[in-house]
């Protein structure tokens, strides 16, 4: 074999093994070619099945509102429907999804906040029992919604860069594509059979790709264009060429007015420079990024709205435009329901802040209960099918462990407050019962307005907690009814006090005043209107000049130093009103409100006051003089008198008769009687309660001192005498003597006669509300002084008068007197702030009390 053979052989060799790379390689890119083809046809089955599938949950949630804008029920079944129809979309997801484990965990995510909005969409869909949905739920929907949005565009954005990634995978297998054809034609005629019968096959599966990704792409509800860009002198992008549109697009043409002989996008749809997309075209091709944007167009008089997504692809970009007028009419619904909505439940909350904000938002317990029934028929009993957890507030039960439970068992009480009952009437009669009942828990009663109705053969009961409404309420009546009260006292001390109220506007000189200033003025309430000058016509012609300085003065200065002045009342009869005011702001205007007194008694009263106080301030002088002369020119005459009685009986005695001895003596009685009258009246018109005397004296040794001096006495009459110890008080030390020196000179001298004569001195220390005489207590404490004997005593109706002056319930010839010492005793006690009296009974002796402070 020669050399050029060798050569041939192994150019040959050489041949055969680059046909083999070139076939091999050809054959790899036509199976991703298939590859790609499919994955380009499972994203946009994928992508239409995401706009499905949340388009699905829009509608649900555009529907739910509409049931409240409307207050209609939502259709029966139409929950279930979505469901399911939402179950068969998420079912293709996960299929179409599984070669991509981020999107497996975004529809794992979108089904978490699935399950949230199931359990969200009942409570904000219109029902009899829920006239208006809570702002908290609606904003927990959203929220849920925005999310599913977001979870959307992840999902989306995921599938765009796997078609970017198999794209470009195709366009490097694509790149040895000519150098193959080159290589073909080179060793067309060794290898063409082998070459034709291979290219034939490749030619078959590529145009049945193209055929299926055509198919693909015609049941796609998407606008698919492929767009070229035209650049200036400079390599500036000024337009772009539409080289290719998907037959959808003939949908947008027949909206809009393009001419339809141009593939210039600025002649096609100018609105793209007006509105920010051709921006965006133009930052897909220069800066190779992915743009996302939704935009609006006017098609005559419509409105649409396209979200598109432009990618680059080779020199152009690849432009994926889907409608979503629908979605996004469904939105702005669902916005101006929402803002319907937010309106009503603000209208709600302006309504209970009407009431005087007393309710607070609370937790309704919800509970479904299915009758018991007996062989016969009737309810004994309901079994609980389901609760909220509210109720854990209310019993402390967790709804899973009473769940099934008989109602008797959970509340045993059902049957004694009538619950039970209204129970039996919500399904017997098949109406809606709304009564009151309540709850005892660790020894609180909590009160709930509960609303039933009728389910099936059982009964949703929805309660709400009204304790506090209810507390509140009592004590709103309560204060109502103390305000009633309290009006009507204040008007019946008006009457009693002869006082009147007054609210006089500074600003305008209007005034109101109460009933009983009307009276005071002579004139039935509210038989006139009141202004400042029309008042001035009852004042006393004398004090116009002070009632008008009262008006300027409180008008300038918001006061005045007038507190008094004079009308003429409706009857001619002259008031004398002693004025009380203040100036404050009512409703923003300057006011002046206060009170009148008629007091026209009490200036009389004054007056007459003034007029004893002089006769007194005479009398006093009067007695001053008197004392002067009986402490010398009374007793002066009556020791002469005693002086020659006594020499005339001493010296004349032999001579004279025994008729004028008798006389002689008498006149002697009658003297020495005089003189002890004089001295007593003396000692009680000097008796007077001086500050500076009081000192604190011991009423033992003053009883001793008593006793030493009635020594002589008490030995000639044989009176026994018992002193108790007696207490150290606050006291004017002589008047004390005084007090116990009279006590029991009285009851010496009128001691029994038939018996032995005793006297107890006693003393004990009392509160004051246990002393039964009416005296003025000012001490919380006093020390009752007892004088007891049981002498010869007297009648008790008597009991008051022997403490007047000169008052004696013996004959002088009985016993001998002067009518004086139970008055200074009396005084005595007075002065002490203290009080004396006595209790007798004919025969069986006295007691004397004097109750001092203690």
């Amino acid at each position: 074999m020669g050399k050029s053979s060798k050569v041939f052989i192994a150019l040959l060799i050489f041949s055969v093994a680059i046909l083999t790379f070139i076939g091999s390689t050809t054959y790899r890119q036509i199976i991703q070619l298939g590859e790609s083809s499919e994955m380009v046809a499972r994203t946009l089955d994928l992508e239409n099945e995401i706009n499905t599938l949340f388009s699905q949950y829009t509608a649900m949630q555009s529907m739910a509102y509409e049931t409240n804008l409307r207050k209609t029920p939502l259709a029966e079944g139409y929950l279930d429907n979505q469901k399911d129809s939402i179950a068969n979309t998420f079912e293709r997801l996960t299929e179409l999804t599984s070669a991509s484990p981020i999107n497996q965990q975004n529809l794992q995510k979108v089904k978490v906040i699935q399950t949230e909005l199931y359990d969200l969409l009942p409570k904000i869909t219109y029902s009899p029992d829920n006239l208006s949905i809570k702002s908290s739920l609606v904003n927990d929907f959203s929220k849920r919604m925005n999310e599913l949005r977001k979870v959307k565009m992840m999902m989306l954005n995921e599938e765009e860069l796997l078609l970017k990634k198999h794209k470009e995978t195709y366009e490097s297998n694509a790149f040895l594509t000519p150098l193959m054809s080159l290589l073909l034609g080179i060793f067309a005629l060794c290898i063409f059979l082998i070459a034709f019968w291979r290219l034939n096959n490749e030619r078959k599966e590529t145009q049945r790709t193209q055929n299926f990704l055509e198919s693909i792409l015609e049941t796609s509800k998407n606008v698919i264009s492929y767009f070229e860009p035209v650049r200036d002198q400079s390599g500036k992008i000024i337009d772009f060429n539409m080289a290719y549109h998907h037959k959808n697009i003939k949908d947008v043409l027949e909206k809009s007015t393009r001419p339809r002989d141009t593939e210039l996008l600025s002649k096609a749809f100018p609105q793209h420079f007006e509105n920010g997309v051709f921006e965006h075209f133009v930052t897909c091709i220069e800066k190779d990024e992915n743009q996302n944007f939704e935009k609006q167009y006017d098609f005559g008089d419509k409105r649409f709205w396209y979200d598109t997504t432009t990618t680059k692809l080779n020199k152009g970009i690849l432009i994926t435009s889907r409608d979503t007028t629908a979605e996004k009419i469904a939105l702005d619904n669902l916005s101006i329901s929402k803002k319907l909505l937010e309106k009503r439940n603000l209208e709600l909350m302006e309504n209970r802040a009407f009431l005087g904000n007393i309710l607070k938002s609370i937790s309704n317990v919800v509970m479904h209960l299915k009758s018991v029934r007996d062989d016969k028929g009737a309810i004994i009993d309901f079994e609980l099918l389901f609760v909220n957890d509210a109720i854990n507030n209310v019993t402390g039960d967790i709804p899973v462990e009473i769940k099934h439970k008989k109602a008797s068992e959970i509340f045993p009480t059902i049957f004694k407050n009538k619950v039970f009952e209204n129970l039996v009437t919500c399904i017997e009669k098949g109406e809606q019962v709304d009564y009151e009942t309540h709850f005892e828990k660790d020894g609180t009663t909590k009160w709930f307005q509960a609303t039933a109705r009728k389910l099936n053969d059982g009964v949703t009961v929805t309660t709400r907690d009204i304790t506090e409404e209810k507390s509140k309420s009592e004590r709103l009546q309560f204060l109502n009814d103390q305000l009633s009260v309290q009006n009507s006292i204040f008007k019946d001390a008006e009457g009693v006090a002869d006082i009147g109220s007054y609210v006089w506007y500074l600003d305008t000189g209007e005034a109101l005043i109460s009933d009983n200033f009307y009276r005071i003025l002579g004139h039935e309430p509210d038989s006139f209107k009141v202004t400042f000058k029309g008042y001035r016509d009852f004042v006393h012609p004398d004090d116009l000049e002070a009632y008008d300085r009262l008006g300027s003065e409180t008008t300038e200065k918001g006061s005045s130093n007038v507190h008094s002045y004079r009308i003429i009342a409706k009857d001619g009869k002259v008031k004398h009103l002693s004025l009380n005011g203040r100036s404050t702001q009512r409703m923003g205007r300057p006011v002046s409100l206060g009170v009148v007194q008629d007091v026209t008694q009490n200036i009389l009263a004054e007056q007459e006051l003034r007029n004893k106080n002089e006769a007194l301030e005479r009398s006093n002088a009067e007695l001053q003089s008197f004392n002067r002369v009986a402490s010398h020119d009374l007793q002066e005459p009556m020791r002469k008198i005693q002086l020659f009685v006594s020499r005339i009986s001493e010296a004349e005695q032999d001579r004279l008769s025994e008729k004028g001895k008798i006389y002689f003596e008498k006149v002697s009685k009658a003297a020495n009687r005089m003189q002890t009258l004089i001295k007593y009246l003396l000692a009680y018109s000097r008796l007077n309660k001086t500050k500076d005397e009081f000192k604190k004296v011991s009423l033992n040794d003053i009883a001793n001192e008593v006793l030493a001096d009635l020594e002589e006495r008490i030995n000639e009459t044989g009176v026994q005498i018992n002193v108790n110890q007696l207490p150290r008080i606050n006291a004017i030390p002589f008047q004390m003597d005084q007090l116990l020196n009279n006590l029991i000179s009285n009851a010496i001298k009128y001691r029994s006669t038939s018996e032995p004569a005793k006297i107890l001195i006693d003393c004990k220390k009392i509160p004051r509300n246990k002393i039964r005489e009416d005296f003025d207590k000012k001490s919380k404490n006093y020390y009752k002084l007892s004088v007891t004997d049981n002498g010869i005593g007297f009648d008790n109706a008597h009991a008051e008068k022997i403490f007047g002056l000169f008052e004696r319930l013996h004959q002088r010839d009985e016993y001998s007197g002067t009518g004086i010492g139970l008055a200074i005793c009396k005084k005595i006690a007075e002065n002490h702030d203290g009080y004396i009296g006595a209790t007798s009974e004919l025969g069986k002796g006295t007691t004397f009390r004097v109750y001092l402070p203690a």
